[in-house]
């Protein structure tokens, strides 16, 4: 069987990218809540200007992001004590976007909301056979995953406490040197995280 974690990767990728019809994966993906062995999308995308920074992203989701919303940046700034340079890039951005336009007096319309870069993610632990250690860390991939999976070398699969994965929603692939098998699919939920979605499918987008 396998000797390291990483030999499963490249059987993962292959079958997975057959299953799913795409092309768009990431190895050894940083989150900030841990590093997800694969990350995939299985909708296609257009590459744009990303922004690359949490802050920032949390500013546009919550106080940038209402459609036909007017803001007066000088009272959002007073409000929620915002810094303001990084308010002002973000209105450029935006504009640039076509997401805002000025109105007179410091003031904005919110033309349309703005979108993140992928339809979905997809995360995957892999261990050889330490299940336990990989659901935790997959539970906390939901954070900005639609789905999150821990696979597990064919081996050691039997071990897995199935039951407690599927109460908890993630998915369990056991993986062998000739192919996978899913054996638990787990539903596609919205991320625990809305920024933290948008923000990482930001970053995954800029690492292709």
């Amino acid at each position: 069987m396998f000797r390291y974690e990483k030999e499963m990767i490249p059987i993962l990728r292959r079958h997975l990218s057959d299953i799913y019809n795409t092309k768009y994966f990431l190895e050894e993906f940083s989150s900030g809540i841990g590093i997800a062995d694969l990350v995939f999308t299985t909708k296609k995308f257009e590459k744009r200007k990303t922004l690359d920074d949490f802050e920032s992203m949390f500013y546009i989701i919550n106080y940038l992001n209402k459609k036909n919303q007017i803001i007066n940046i000088t009272e959002l700034i007073t409000k929620y004590n915002l810094k303001k340079d990084k308010l002002y890039i973000l209105i450029q951005f935006l504009k640039e976007l076509e997401c805002i336009v000025g109105l007179a007096d410091d003031k904005f319309i919110i033309k349309k909301s703005y979108l993140p870069c992928l339809k979905d993610i997809f995360s995957i632990e892999a261990k050889l056979f330490d299940w336990k250690k990989g659901f935790y860390q997959a539970l906390r991939y939901k954070h900005y995953s639609h789905k999150s999976f821990l696979a597990i070398s064919e081996k050691y699969s039997h071990r897995v406490d199935k039951e407690l994965l599927k109460v908890n929603n993630i998915g369990l692939i056991s993986v062998s040197h000739t192919g996978i098998e899913i054996l638990i699919n787990p539903k596609k939920n919205n991320p625990i995280n809305k920024t933290a979605f948008y923000y990482l499918s930001e970053s995954f987008v800029s690492q292709l």
